[in-house]
């Protein structure tokens, strides 16, 4: 049975050993990859690799999802910190905010000019 043990940037993969109970190290996987490594590929069987492949099918779902979610709640999340700049931000957060405004503004803006809407 595999293991997958989630960390930042990476998917650790780990065989567990049903009869001993013990763990083998297989390798890591970079969740920007999404693709099995040519150390780690032999060592599995063809079980495991559409195990693996299962795996990151639910890693994109999950980063599509959390991005979905980002989008909806971005409305609300610009009113509750431009009424927190207004109403009590320090200097510095202040300049925080305004900083991540003006740079998504010049995002939007050469995407505009580039596509054209």
């Amino acid at each position: 049975m595999l293991l997958f043990i989630d960390e930042p940037r990476n998917l650790k993969l780990v065989r567990q050993i049903p009869e001993t109970g013990s763990r083998e190290p297989l390798g890591k996987i970079k969740k920007q990859l999404l693709a099995i490594p040519e150390d780690v590929l032999p060592n599995l069987s063809t079980e495991e690799v559409a195990e693996v492949e299962a795996a990151f099918e639910l890693v994109a779902q999950g980063e599509a999802a959390r991005v979905k979610l980002l989008v909806a709640n971005f409305p609300a999340t610009i009113r509750e910190a431009l009424s927190y700049y207004k109403d009590g931000a320090s200097a510095v957060e202040q300049r925080w905010i305004l900083g991540a405004l003006l740079e998504g503004l010049r995002v939007v803006r050469r995407h505009e000019r580039e596509t054209g809407v």
